[in-house]
């Protein structure tokens, strides 16, 4: 802010509204002033509502239904097996693989816990695993002959 702008800033402070109304009615104030036009202020915006929780059900296969899974060519394997103690009542037992005989409460846990050693072996991070529901599979029963 130069001198002559100090200045004017300075008199504005000590300014009326009669002498606000006297400054248009002599034609000497502007409608908007040149520099109000430039920082005019955007229009504020209404901040984002959040969306509810999209809620997603899944059905836990039967007790003691099979789950097969393949993930980059190495084949896991686990049963569901009753747990009363869960909302679901229901639990994943892993049955192949370093992770053989560990329970899982969720279907996503599973899917880590099984492919934790291949993919640390194989440098993965957590590539290709993403939702335990669309890794594991029923697996096809044989019908006795």
């Amino acid at each position: 802010m130069d001198a002559e702008e100090r200045e004017l800033a300075q008199a504005a402070v000590s300014l009326t509204a009669e002498d606000f109304l006297y400054l248009r009615e002599k034609g000497l104030l502007s409608e908007q002033p040149e520099q109000v036009k430039k920082a005019a202020p955007q229009p504020v915006q209404e901040p984002r509502k959040k969306g509810k929780r999209r809620r997603v059900s899944h059905r836990w296969p039967d007790v003691g239904t099979i789950l097969i899974a393949d993930y980059r060519g190495q084949r896991y394997e686990a049963e569901v097996i009753a747990m009363p103690r869960l909302k679901s009542g229901k639990a994943l037992k892993i049955l192949t693989g370093p992770a053989a005989g560990k329970v899982c409460t969720s279907m996503s846990r599973a899917m880590l816990l099984a492919t934790e050693q291949q993919r640390e072996e194989q440098g993965l991070g957590k590539a290709g695993v993403a939702n335990g529901w669309d890794f594991w599979s029923e697996k096809e029963k044989v019908p006795d002959v």
